[in-house]
């Protein structure tokens, strides 16, 4: 069909003539393995970035769900310097609530802090007492329990 001509600088015209009659099939297997690979590139891209939110999200989730808790009702009595909190343990483990604060409510300066060392079992109310004096009568309060983990509840209360 083609003959190669036999001095050097005609190789490569003859190289482009032939280049340029067959080149119907090659732009096509070009495009379309460009679009293959762009596609395989996407797919791995999605899959790496959808593993990754989904550990970082159930992480966030059980350090979420660990610890739960609720103060159902506090009371403070100033005449014997008392307060009683009520927490909810809401998790599916014991907790030990470790520190009660009284809080001013407007400022949140911390008027008193006391060492509960209490342990609510799961699913249970369990009362919680602390020492706290010079509060005064009918005056707000924010009741607010950590326990060892870091968790917090607060309530507002007034004094009786």
């Amino acid at each position: 069909m083609y003959t190669m001509p036999s001095a050097p600088q005609n190789i490569l015209k003859w190289m482009f003539r032939r280049h340029m009659k067959t080149k119907g099939l090659e732009p096509i297997v070009a495009a379309v393995l460009l679009i293959v690979v762009a596609v395989i590139g996407a797919v791995l891209v999605y899959l790496w970035f959808s593993g990754y939110v989904t550990r970082a999200t159930s992480q966030a989730e059980q350090l979420a769900a660990s610890e739960k808790i609720k103060i159902e009702g506090a009371s403070i009595d100033t005449n014997a310097g008392n307060v009683v909190a009520y927490v909810r343990n809401l998790g599916n483990s014991s907790i030990t609530v470790d520190t009660v604060y009284v809080l001013h409510p407007e400022t949140l300066n911390v008027l008193c802090n006391s060492d509960a060392n209490t342990t609510v079992g799961s699913g249970t109310v369990q009362s919680v007492t602390a020492t706290c004096s010079g509060l005064t009568a009918g005056q707000s309060y924010i009741v607010k329990v950590v326990t060892t983990r870091g968790t917090e509840a607060a309530i507002t209360v007034v004094a009786s």
